[in-house]
């Protein structure tokens, strides 16, 4: 054979070697752009499901916001407020013991209070009766003595003296109005007789009609 021959075939041999290299290249550099895309397309998600906390936050915050309101309103609806449509705007209540009223007539449709009515201690004043903020007080239970605690709103002023005997006893402090457990209402006063140890010098007496 030729050298002429020989050099050809030599020739179309490097020709040959150098197609494979360049598909063998392509292939790779198609791998690994698909692989690339591949690697994006699985972080997409990722970024996308963030966003499902943001509601999931939002929807927290409306339900939070839904049971306050609730709670508010329940609140609302269990303040202890009296009419004076209740009873008729005239109302006795007496007492029980020694160094106290025997009785507190209270009259809205005069805005009057009385202490001992029909006693030579009879002593008219001024009322105001008035819904204010709830507070919680405590009281001797009319039956029992027994000190509990309650909430109480509608408050009854004493004022100026109209006419009567004079006792500063009387216009002591505010009393309350209030709806005992049996329906009835209770009207808690100052201690006006005042023997009681330090420690509960704040207890008020409940009276009934």
């Amino acid at each position: 054979m030729s050298l002429k021959k020989i050099f050809m075939l030599c020739l179309v041999a490097s020709f040959l070697l150098a197609g494979c290299n360049q598909e063998s290249s392509n292939d790779s550099s198609d791998t690994s752009t698909s692989k690339s895309i591949s690697t994006e397309s699985s972080a997409n998600p990722s970024q996308n499901s963030s966003s499902a906390p943001q509601t999931s936050s939002s929807s927290d915050v409306s339900t939070n916001h839904s049971s306050t309101e609730t709670t508010a309103s329940t609140a609302q609806q269990t303040i202890d407020t009296v009419s004076s449509n209740e009873f008729g705007g005239y109302a006795t209540f007496y007492f029980n013991g020694m160094n106290v009223p025997d009785s507190i007539n209270i009259n809205t449709n005069t805005n009057q209070i009385t202490f001992n009515a029909d006693t030579h201690s009879e002593a008219i004043y001024t009322l105001t009766m008035q819904n204010l903020p709830v507070k919680t007080i405590r009281v001797f239970s009319a039956n029992t003595n027994e000190i509990r605690t309650v909430k109480v709103s509608t408050t009854l002023t004493v004022g100026e003296q109209i006419s009567g005997a004079i006792n500063s006893n009387n216009q002591s402090g505010d009393l309350y109005l209030f709806h005992n457990k049996q329906g009835g209402l209770s009207l808690a006063t100052p201690n006006y007789a005042g023997n009681v140890p330090e420690d509960q010098t704040d207890v008020m007496i409940e009276v009934l009609q």
